[in-house]
């Protein structure tokens, strides 16, 4: 049996508390003590939400997926610079999770939450398969033939301007008919006007935070 293979939570393919999974995460950046509002902290994975969101109906990709690799994919860091691991860490932290039993013997890390184990959980296999190889490979893989996985990678990577770097289309794996100059150019002017770009109520119904006055 494929070892991520779980039977299905009682939680629509489709519906996530976002809010819920956004505080599981946070619960593992302030175990690494890592700011939360730091580079590779909620502004950034907002961005990545929206970059992943964007690209996805042209794309094909999962937006179940994406919406979930925005949250995870940089929750493990134990640092803002290569820390390589990281993506693997939460690769391997939401594989325990899915293949936990709930119960109060499990791992300390592990979720209090039913919904952040629900939203899991209730990927399917390839779903699951698919955030899984994302958050591991999203930091040293360049291309991948998976539609969601390179989706994943090219959302991440339009936000690399946090880091002074400019996205390069060269490493980011979707076809220059989807990633014009436009959509590099308003990613990029994105990523320097912090969240000052997005609507603060619809981040707050989503992520269930306010956007402090000061923030990256």
């Amino acid at each position: 049996m494929d070892r991520f293979h779980q039977k299905s939570g009682k939680m629509s393919q489709d519906e996530i508390r976002e809010e819920s999974l956004l505080a599981t995460a946070l619960d593992h950046v302030a175990r690494f003590n890592m700011h939360p509002w730091g580079m590779h902290g909620v502004a950034h994975w907002w961005r990545v939400r929206h970059n992943g969101l964007l690209l996805a109906p042209s794309t094909g990709a999962d937006a179940k997926v994406v919406r979930m690799f925005a949250i995870f994919h940089d929750s493990h860091r134990q640092d803002n610079h290569a820390d390589p691991m990281h993506g693997p860490r939460a690769a391997q932290w939401i594989e325990r999770v899915r293949l936990s039993d709930g119960s109060e013997h499990r791992s300390a890390d592990l979720p209090d939450d039913s919904f952040t184990r629900a939203a899991i959980v209730s990927l399917s296999d390839a779903q699951f398969a698919q955030l899984h190889t994302a958050c591991t490979l999203h930091t040293s893989a360049i291309h991948h033939d998976d539609p969601t996985i390179a989706t994943c990678f090219a959302a991440d990577r339009l936000d690399l301007g946090r880091v002074g770097t400019r996205p390069n289309p060269k490493y980011i794996p979707i076809d220059r008919a989807i990633l014009t100059d436009t959509v590099i150019e308003e990613a990029i002017a994105r990523t320097n006007s912090a969240l000052n770009w997005t609507d603060a109520a619809e981040f707050t119904r989503t992520w269930g935070l306010v956007i402090p006055d000061r923030h990256e």
